[in-house]
């Protein structure tokens, strides 16, 4: 092969693979609708919500399963709600005094779950109707940036590490829920490959040199 064909053949090699994840990279980030997230909250037979504190972003749905075998009520306390936010409770009642009133209505019995959609940033505050008075209270904090925010504010931790963390069954940030395209983490990769491609190229050249015509190693 003459060297301008495997100069040519080269570049093109190396154009395609830096091209390509820069191009992934590049693609259009996902709308909210599509990025919106489900955090699980366990209620068990230690008279707990865990986490017991979340933080979320504006457009995340909480779900809350009762993993133990008692059942146990998600009301919203009236007076800890944010300013022009709708009263919510299992059982879909309309304030809180209805809530109490009409339980059990709104338990939530062994592996059965109740989901609910923040759409308005502030902090939540609720309790298990029948458990208030050993104190199974929880909140919900909806903050734009979500568990991210919740995560750079304690030091770093992962969410899901306890109180004001994320889902617990999550063991660390997906990198595009941080704003950071997936395929971006490729661009490095691709630069090291194209350097020792490069090297490569270079030790060939040096140590078999060709003559214009014949494609073959000159002769010494």
């Amino acid at each position: 092969m003459h060297r301008r064909h495997f100069l040519q053949s080269a570049t093109g090699s190396l154009a395609l693979l830096f091209t390509s994840p820069i191009v992934a990279a590049a693609e259009v980030p996902p709308s909210a609708e599509e990025s919106a997230q489900t955090h699980v909250v366990e209620m068990t037979d230690a008279m707990i919500y865990d986490p017991d504190v979340i933080t979320i972003a504006p457009g995340d749905t909480v779900e809350w399963i009762t993993v133990g075998q008692m059942g146990h009520s998600i009301t919203a306390y009236e007076n800890e709600l944010p300013d022009g936010a709708p009263y919510w409770a299992s059982g879909g009642f309309d304030s809180e005094d209805d809530a109490r009133s009409g339980y059990p209505g709104g338990n939530i019995a062994k592996d059965e779950t109740y989901s609910y959609t923040f759409d308005m940033e502030g902090e939540y505050g609720y309790f298990c109707v029948p458990h208030e008075t050993i104190q199974m209270i929880g909140k919900v904090i909806v903050s734009e940036g979500g568990a991210a925010t919740a995560s750079s504010s304690s030091g770093g931790h992962a969410a899901g590490m306890g109180a004001g963390g994320d889902d617990p069954h999550s063991e660390g940030e997906d990198p595009e829920h941080m704003g950071v395209a997936f395929q971006a983490h490729w661009v490095g990769i691709a630069t090291l490959l194209g350097i020792f491609a490069s090297l490569v190229f270079t030790f060939f050249f040096l140590k078999y040199n060709e003559t214009p015509h014949s494609g073959y190693p000159k002769q010494k």
